[in-house]
């Protein structure tokens, strides 16, 4: 069993040129001996996005702290704290901070 905090574990900036004010920390995955899943943190600064794009991989997410919107498959959608989201496989997303706080969010992922 692995207990942390997940401010302990490193944010980095996306690495994705679509992306704006986008933080990533992975927070559980292959070298914590998670075999299936990763379980990843996103912070999105106040105006700032994740790139607009879609994988083959579902996602399910959790938003934690701040006001956004989620573009999917050409529908913008309120996100707020509490929101539990399902994107399947395939579909096109984005997640936009709308609010004059970070928009932070859980995101799950099966291992690929």
């Amino acid at each position: 069993m692995i207990i942390q905090h997940y401010q302990d574990v490193s944010a980095e900036p996306l690495e994705d040129a679509e992306a704006s004010g986008v933080l990533r920390r992975i927070v559980i995955g292959e070298p914590e001996g998670a075999p299936n899943f990763i379980m990843r943190i996103f912070t999105v600064a106040p105006g700032g996005h994740t790139p607009h794009h879609h994988h083959e991989i579902e996602h399910e997410v959790f938003i934690v702290h701040g006001n956004g919107i989620v573009l999917h498959q050409g529908k913008e959608y309120p996100v707020k704290p509490g929101d539990v989201l399902f994107i399947p496989g395939g579909d096109d997303h984005q997640f936009q901070n709308i609010g004059r706080d970070p928009l932070e969010f859980i995101c799950v992922v099966p291992k690929t």
